[in-house]
C-alpha cells in the first residue's frame, strides 16, 4: 500500500474502512488457496495483505482515540442532567 493510499483511506469513515478491510481479507484468503493449491508463485503477497490489514486497523483505532473523549465528555453531560432530571422528580414525587 503506497503512501498516497494510506492518506486517501485516513479521509475515509469507519464504515468504508470495515468494508475495505472485509474485501482484504477475502483476497487474503484467495491468496492463501492459490498459493496451496500452486496456481501462483508469489508468496509475499499474502503477507503484504496482512500487512495492509494492520495499517487500516490502525488508522480504525487512531479515528476511535480521537472521537472518544468528545464523546466522553457528552456521556459525561448527559448523564449529569439525567441526575438532576432524577432528582427532581424524586423530590416532586407524591408521598
Amino acid at each position: 500500500m503506497k503512501k498516497k493510499d494510506l492518506n486517501d483511506l485516513k479521509t475515509k469513515n469507519l464504515d468504508e474502512l470495515a468494508k475495505k478491510i472485509a474485501d482484504l481479507e477475502k483476497g487474503k484468503t484467495n491468496e492463501l488457496l492459490e498459493l496451496k493449491m500452486g496456481k501462483t508463485k508469489n508468496v509475499h503477497a499474502t503477507g503484504n495483505i496482512k500487512k495492509d490489514i494492520a495499517k487500516i486497523n490502525t488508522i480504525i483505532k487512531m479515528k476511535l482515540v480521537t472521537e472518544k473523549p468528545t464523546s466522553k465528555k457528552k456521556k459525561e453531560e448527559e448523564s449529569s442532567v439525567e441526575k438532576t432530571k432524577m432528582t427532581e422528580t424524586k423530590s416532586h414525587a407524591p408521598s
